[in-house]
């Protein structure tokens, strides 16, 4: 009985994969939670296929991306400083998972 009352807590590890200790959690919880509030989000928008609705297509709009079929859209200042942040974030992002945040 003393084994599971970590477990019933939600502190204790339950394991390792690759080295790295699974935790359970409340920011696990948060986490999953966000990934499937997500992941419904997007099926829906998906299933439904009207335009504008993925976040793909929101990103485009927002950076200005110029897609076949639809009107061109002029690049600005503005919009290259969007793109650039978009790429100096996600260019951090990679290099902090991959050095396990030493970025």
């Amino acid at each position: 009985m003393k084994r599971l009352a970590p477990y019933a807590l939600g502190g204790a590890l339950i394991g390792t994969v690759g080295g790295v200790a699974l935790g359970l959690g409340v920011w696990w919880l948060v986490w999953a939670a966000w990934a499937a509030y997500f992941a419904v989000a997007e099926g829906i928008a998906l299933f439904r296929s009207r335009s504008g609705d993925t976040l793909s297509e929101h990103v485009w709009a927002l950076f200005a991306i110029n897609l076949p079929g639809r009107p061109h859209r002029e690049v600005t200042g503005a919009v290259r400083l969007r793109r650039f942040l978009l790429l100096a974030g996600l260019a951090w992002l990679v290099a902090h998972f991959l050095t396990g945040g030493l970025f």
